[in-house]
């Protein structure tokens, strides 16, 4: 059995999101079906009234659970966080509310981590709804990790081999909860868009646990915008490259203070 998590603020697309995950395309027995638990939507405090429709309207499914965590900023990360942590699921699946998802990716990204326990699968491949949206156009950054006399080192890189129709979908993952554990969850330090998603296959793949890749997903695609639209003026103001420069550079100074995210300043309930 695994359970969902998505962050959600004010994104009206939550409902085709959750829509394609309970009855995904392409599914030819119950297999999958009878293997999702719940899908737990945290609410980062939504006023848009579209998007307040479709969380009264999904929540009254049995398998869908809406949690209100409203804040003046959307964090993200500490979004996904109380999702982890209300979680019950020995699977979790992390995914945005813009997303649509098909059964092989699911199944896929679930037989990857049940046969390696120590395995963090993301989604290889993000189509946009729009071939001509702006995410595609835009420089993307990576890590590495190198490693000399038994000690690492990260680099950030730019993306090699960047695709003009695809790109990888780094906070569409799945794994066990006790990894999620295990790494402390998402650090919440991030401001604006960007990186939150990285940071923590970073953490990961420095404490030991494997990044692998596979399946392919629908974005559907929006204005730059939108993705600092839950934020303060100053960061609405702000490009999102900019935001995202400066949560690399915020991610970079934390880790040399830990590799742990900040599950441990909440109260876990047994």
């Amino acid at each position: 059995m695994f359970e969902v998590i998505i962050p959600v603020k004010n994104r009206r697309e939550i409902k085709q999101c959750v829509e394609s995950l309970i009855n995904p395309e392409n599914v030819s027995d119950r297999v999958y079906n009878d293997s999702l638990e719940r899908v737990i939507i945290c609410d980062g405090g939504s006023s848009d009234r579209p998007c307040i429709l479709a969380l009264q309207e999904l929540q009254k499914r049995d398998n869908v659970e809406v949690l209100s965590y409203p804040s003046p900023q959307f964090n993200k990360s500490r979004l996904i966080n109380q999702g982890i942590l209300h979680s019950h699921g020995e699977y979790l699946l992390i995914s945005d509310a813009d997303i649509i998802w098909n059964a092989a990716t699911l199944t896929a990204l679930l037989d990857r981590v049940k046969v390696q326990e120590k395995a963090i699968a993301c989604v290889q491949n993000v189509k946009e709804s729009n071939p001509h949206a702006e995410v595609l156009r835009r420089d993307r950054y990576t890590y590495k990790i190198e490693i000399e006399n038994n000690i690492p080192s990260v680099k950030i890189v730019r993306e090699e081999n960047k695709n003009s129709e695809n790109r990888p979908g780094c906070g569409l993952i799945c794994t066990r909860k006790s990894t999620l554990m295990t790494l402390g969850g998402y650090k919440e330090i991030f401001q604006g868009w960007g990186w939150e998603d990285r940071d923590l296959l970073m953490r990961g793949e420095l404490l030991g646990f494997e990044i692998c890749w596979t399946g392919k997903v629908i974005h559907l695609s929006h204005s730059d915008k939108v993705r600092n639209q839950n934020n303060d003026c100053s960061i609405m103001t702000t490009s999102i490259m900019t935001t995202r420069n400066l949560n690399i550079i915020a991610s970079i100074h934390s880790l040399q203070k830990s590799a742990i995210g900040d599950l441990g300043k909440y109260t876990i309930s047994k």
